[in-house]
């Protein structure tokens, strides 16, 4: 089943139900960074998170940068987001606060 594409009114409803996810300009991409104390942690975040995209057959962008994790969602399908991007990312604010909320560090400025 295809994925319909949000309309404006519905993003911005969906990000507000986020955790400091921010939106691009364009409207068509969610993304979030954060610093975690050390690689180790960030690759068992990047493992963890990898893991439940693989369960929602909806796979995001992943940068790493030592210790810090920029994933940016949008579904491909449509060019620009639906549902599974705001499932997928509240899911990874709840792996966040069960498994990492410890590991963080005070954010820094975003992955290049």
């Amino acid at each position: 089943m295809r994925a319909e594409k949000l309309n404006a009114a519905q993003i911005q409803d969906g990000v507000a139900t986020l955790d400091a996810w921010t939106l691009d300009a364009d409207h068509h991409i969610i993304e979030k960074t954060w610093t975690f104390d050390s690689f180790q942690t960030a690759m068992a975040f990047f493992a963890q998170a990898g893991a439940q995209a693989e369960r929602l057959d909806h796979h995001p962008e992943f940068v790493s940068t030592y210790t810090r994790m920029r994933v940016r969602l949008w579904t491909h399908d449509v060019n620009g987001l639906t549902h599974l991007d705001f499932e997928l990312a509240a899911a990874f604010d709840q792996l966040i606060a069960a498994e990492f909320s410890t590991r963080l560090k005070p954010s820094e400025p975003p992955c290049a």
